[in-house]
């Protein structure tokens, strides 16, 4: 009989015990801002060696997930991982991976309505305001590209911060900056582009201003639409 197996791994140990602490965590047992067993504790406690509890404790720091205090009254406080850091992830998962325009902005396509839908449903009247404010700075600046770039991406990073859905923020905080270094996004910024850039977004503002959530998704996604198919259009030129 011929069996064909696959080679058999053990974890590290480091990885073992990061994993339980891990679960503990995440499930409540150990809340944020409780402290962790001393390292002594845990070598105790696990078996381990000192230096698989700290390589342990230095992914779950790397995790977001403790606070790691060196000297006498340090320890390993208990964290909730920020935003800040979902975001880091993945946008260097992106650039590490050389992901191209055209699938980032498949990624706005996909998320950016139900932000704007969102936006509409949850914005604040000062949000409002700012996203106004943005967009007359926007069409004040047709002639100046960078400056045009910039604010274009700053008023859509206003509405998914305007929708309150945290993960969804992250992700598009993830993709605008390597949206904004892609090569081909410059390319497709001409000046009629700029100008139906305007006119999208007076668009989208009027419905959330409305807090018409369904207009706002269906304008959004038709922004971005027209705008992957202008970059389809040049790639085809190449």
């Amino acid at each position: 009989m011929n069996i064909k197996l696959e080679t058999i791994t053990h974890p590290k140990a480091s990885t073992l015990l990061s994993d339980r602490l891990r679960d503990l965590i995440v499930s409540g047992s150990v809340k944020p801002g409780e402290t962790l067993p001393p390292e002594r504790e845990l070598v105790a406690t696990s078996g381990l060696s000192r230096g698989s509890v700290r390589e342990a404790l230095k992914i779950l720091e790397t995790e977001g997930l403790v606070e790691v205090r060196l000297g006498r009254a340090g320890g390993s406080r208990v964290t909730v991982p920020k935003r800040a850091g979902l975001v880091r992830s993945v946008e260097t998962y992106l650039r590490a991976n050389s992901i191209g325009l055209r699938e980032l902005l498949d990624c706005r396509i996909a998320i950016e309505p139900m932000l704007a839908r969102l936006c509409a449903l949850n914005r604040t009247e000062p949000e409002l305001e700012h996203l106004h404010a943005l967009h007359r700075d926007f069409m004040e600046t047709l002639t100046d590209v960078k400056r045009y770039r910039s604010l274009n991406f700053e008023w859509h990073r206003c509405i998914a911060r305007a929708s309150r859905n945290d993960p969804l923020i992250a992700l598009m905080e993830a993709i605008s900056a390597p949206i904004l270094a892609a090569s081909g996004f410059e390319r497709a910024t001409s000046p009629i582009t700029r100008q139906s850039a305007v006119r999208a977004h007076q668009e989208i503002l009027g419905a959330i201003e409305r807090q018409d959530a369904e207009a706002a998704a269906k304008a959004m996604e038709r922004h971005l639409s027209a705008y992957s198919g202008i970059v389809d259009r040049i790639s085809g030129e190449d």
